[in-house]
């Protein structure tokens, strides 16, 4: 059982957005820098020790630019360099959240031979924004969710956090995650360390966490007095699943029935979500055709986003393949891509985001290539007209047509008849013009002009004679 907040209520078990703090320090040497923290009980704020080194002036912002924004001025309460770690304490004079806050709490990592579920909250160089207001800058905040792998740097005592890579060009020098020291980790609703570095050796998807069951052991007297009081203690429990444990206790009007979970905690296994899956199927080798995906394992019913990179590495804008959309029942996406002769030559990327759960894919290479040009070469067979691309009689085609051969071979007979098809030509998708063209066709055969090619239409194509031949 855990001890009860002082002001009444049961301490806090996960990660609150709006106790994230930015740190900003100014140093002797001047000029100002900036780290990540986090309230971990009234008036104390947890971040990383190398942020607030050396500071003649520390200020804890929280939820910075929004309706509850509130900052304060903090002193260094203790601090270790050993494991980089740092309590503040904020200064009364500083404007607080008008109430207390519950304590949150630490937990220890298994070295076992798994992953742990993990998230953080920061403020990190990669995040910078511009104001559309005005002429300065801000830092948006980073929720980072990945994974700890608990063997990693066993003899330097540090987790691994793994986390989705930033986008960051490779010639600029300084880290991406510059700001995000300082934020705590969380793994099942409780601190288990604090984001201390970013070694780019590892690559953009890796960051180093002081572990909360550590400091204990490096700190001195003092420390330990401040750890304590901060709800680190030596011997922390650790941060597991809740249906590990063996027995949950249900609270029921008769008293307290104890419900063994062995027999059906592999059952609560399956509540783990499939992993995504994502795959570009097609080519893009003529003018007019699509790529497709198969996908799985997003949330059924729920939204997801994607975003595409072009050949420079910039972001395409929105709408380019639909930006958007709501996932199907069996967890795929609609994701697709109309091939086009105006598009950039080169090596595409594209990625998924499930909103619901917040998971990506990662980055999907397609390419794009010299696109072959339809071409209209007319021959004539018992009384009809082919364009030399399909033969169908029967095909119906509207606006989103699937299949651009049949588009193309009715495009073309509509420009043997004389109907403009505008700039993109022949190009096998079924646009504006090209629906305006069948409407046109359709009104001088005498047929219901409803711009949709069926099979009395495609006999009006296949027959009729353009005008003064």
């Amino acid at each position: 059982m855990h001890r009860r907040a002082a002001d009444g209520g049961a301490p806090v078990t996960g990660l609150r957005a709006e106790r994230a703090a930015e740190v900003i320090v100014c140093r002797a040497v001047g000029g100002e820098d900036r780290g990540s923290g986090y309230l971990v009980r009234d008036g104390t704020v947890l971040t990383a020790e190398h942020v607030v080194r050396r500071a003649v002036d520390i200020r804890v912002r929280f939820e910075a630019d929004r309706p509850a924004e509130w900052t304060a001025r903090a002193h260094v309460l203790w601090s270790d360099a050993r494991c980089d770690v740092a309590l503040l304490a904020l200064e009364r004079d500083g404007a607080g959240p008008g109430r207390r806050v519950r304590p949150t709490r630490f937990g220890a990592v298994r070295e076992t031979d798994t992953d742990l579920r993990s998230s953080a909250l920061g403020f990190p160089l990669f995040k910078l924004r511009d104001d559309p207001g005005g002429a300065t800058s801000y830092r948006d905040s980073c929720h980072a969710r990945g994974r700890i792998a608990p063997l990693a740097d066993r003899r330097e005592r540090t987790l691994e956090l793994r986390v989705q890579e930033p986008e960051w060009p490779p010639e600029r020098r300084c880290s991406p995650w510059e700001g995000m020291s300082g934020a705590a980790v969380w793994a099942h609703g409780r601190i288990v360390g604090v984001v201390t570095m970013h070694r780019r050796e590892e690559g953009f998807g890796t960051l180093t966490v002081s572990r909360a069951d550590g400091w204990f052991a490096t700190a001195d007297e003092a420390g330990r007095r401040a750890l304590r009081r901060a709800g680190v203690v030596p011997a922390l429990r650790p941060a597991v699943p809740w249906w590990r444990n063996r027995r949950l206790l249900l609270g029921t009007g008769a008293g307290t029935l104890a419900v063994t979970l062995a027999a059906w905690s592999g059952a609560a296994r399956l509540t783990e979500p499939p992993p995504l899956r994502f795959r570009i199927v097609g080519a893009c080798d003529h003018a007019g055709r699509q790529l497709d995906n198969e996908s799985a394992g997003f949330t059924p019913g729920g939204r997801y986003t994607n975003e595409i990179l072009a050949p420079d590495g910039q972001a395409l804008p929105l709408g380019a393949s639909g930006e958007s959309g709501t996932v199907a029942k069996d967890g795929s996406v609609h994701w697709s891509w109309p091939c086009a002769s105006t598009d950039a030559k080169g090596t595409y990327r594209a990625r998924v985001t499930d909103e619901t759960t917040h998971r990506r894919t990662g980055w999907v290479p397609f390419t794009i290539g010299q696109l072959t040009p339809y071409t209209c070469a007319f021959r004539q067979e018992n009384g009809l007209w082919y364009a030399g691309i399909s033969r169908t009689v029967t095909a119906v085609l509207a606006p989103g047509a699937s299949d651009p051969d049949d588009v193309a071979e009715a495009q073309c007979l509509l420009r043997r008849l004389g109907f403009p098809l505008g700039a993109r030509d022949i190009d096998g998708r079924y646009g504006s013009y090209t629906q305006q063209a069948v409407s046109s066709l359709q009104t001088q055969g005498g047929l219901t002009p409803d711009g949709i090619v069926g099979p009395s239409t495609w006999k009006v194509l296949r027959t009729r004679t353009p005008s003064g031949s």
